[in-house]
């Protein structure tokens, strides 16, 4: 029994002495006002991105008309497609050249062309843009349920048939749309996290103080600092293309060239970002939580896995500021397509306006916070 007992009495002394660590702990969380910011406003802020943001439901599904047939039949089916909750007209194409045209700059999800017997057989062709399989297939069902529909009141009469072809991706793989965008997802992720602790890490070790006392001035050390997660970026996201070509067997028609300095313009932009982070962060965990807090919307912004027209007007418009949207519609033009500097060059500019404002702002940081 007094076994038994002293047993009890040390569970017990053990359990308060845990109670009261535990009690310690949650009263300096709650005590610390940054602590209570990062416990609440990015859980609500990032449910609402991802309510928002991750879902494959399209609300707006632009597209483009070729409408050769001009018969009653052809008429009643643009009317339907053009009633249809979400469907909005982009243009009306004159010609094959501008039809496909509206399809490989992405002014278009979708397009529909009627050819000139419709009225005979009721077979219409459905163009799809492909580079984002899953959406490509949603756009597909809406326009064939459209079709459907319309068969069904018409009777016995003649039925419209819709016979899909997927560009830049014909057996609708989900790979070749994914993949190729992680060549600039993934060096995010890398280089985010490799800038965004450099500074925040070494003052921990108490080693950024020795560095600010050599000669070297804030701007040079920002740069040496901005060098390295460059470098390994672009490595990183060369690694990714070989896999992609290589293992996955992804054909690349586009420019090495332009592919290179896509890869290398969206890599600075994020590098001052990350740097930026580091120079505001005190601890490595205050860094950590801002990187993945900046990281989350980033990559439900792009377009990544989820079509930005999926996502409410105002969330679309916010997603211009993000430089990896551009960057990735650019890099799949110039994987899929062959596109090379001129055709992609206005998607550059985000990119690069991300990356002017991020170098200035941690260059900023680094003069009069740190020093």
């Amino acid at each position: 029994m007094t076994f038994l007992h002293n047993a009890i009495e040390r569970l017990r002394a053990s359990l308060n002495r845990i109670a009261a660590l535990v009690e310690k702990e949650l009263i300096a969380t709650l005590r610390d006002k940054g602590a209570r910011i990062v416990l609440i406003v990015p859980v609500i802020l990032q449910s609402v991105i991802f309510g928002y943001g991750a879902t494959f439901n399209l609300d707006r599904v632009p597209w483009v008309l070729l409408n050769e047939s001009g018969g009653s039949l052809a008429t009643e089916f643009v009317q339907r497609i053009d009633r249809a909750p979400g469907f909005e007209l982009q243009t009306v194409a004159r010609s094959q050249a501008e039809f496909t045209e509206a399809i490989d700059n992405s002014r278009a999800l979708l397009g529909i062309w009627i050819p000139r017997d419709f009225s005979k057989n009721g077979e219409a062709y459905v163009a799809l843009d492909a580079r984002n399989s899953t959406t490509a297939g949603i756009a597909a069902g809406y326009a064939a349920s459209i079709a459907s529909r319309l068969n069904q009141e018409r009777g016995g009469a003649q039925a419209v048939t819709i016979l899909d072809r997927q560009r830049f991706n014909e057996n609708g793989i989900t790979r070749y749309a994914i993949m190729p965008a992680l060549i600039l997802a993934l060096s995010l992720i890398q280089v985010l996290l490799l800038a965004g602790l450099t500074v925040a890490r070494e003052r921990e070790d108490g080693t950024f103080d020795m560095m600010l006392m050599t000669p070297a001035t804030s701007v040079e050390i920002l740069i040496g600092k901005a060098v390295v997660p460059t470098i390994i970026a672009c490595l990183q996201a060369f690694l990714i293309f070989l896999v992609g070509v290589f293992w996955f067997e992804l054909p690349f028609a586009g420019s090495p060239l332009a592919l290179g300095l896509l890869v290398f313009g969206f890599a600075l932009s994020f590098v001052g970002l990350g740097l930026a982070i580091s120079a505001v962060a005190d601890t490595i965990q205050e860094a950590i939580v801002i990187v993945i807090f900046v990281m989350m919307p980033t990559i439900i912004f792009s377009g990544l896995f989820t079509s930005v027209l999926a996502m409410p007007q105002w969330m679309q418009l916010l997603s211009n500021l993000n430089p990896l949207r551009s960057a990735i519609i650019a890099l799949r033009m110039i994987y899929f397509e062959g596109s090379g500097l001129m055709e992609t060059v206005e998607f550059f500019w985000p990119a690069a306006l991300a990356a002017f404002i991020s170098l200035s702002l941690a260059a900023w940081l680094f003069r009069n916070k740190i020093q």
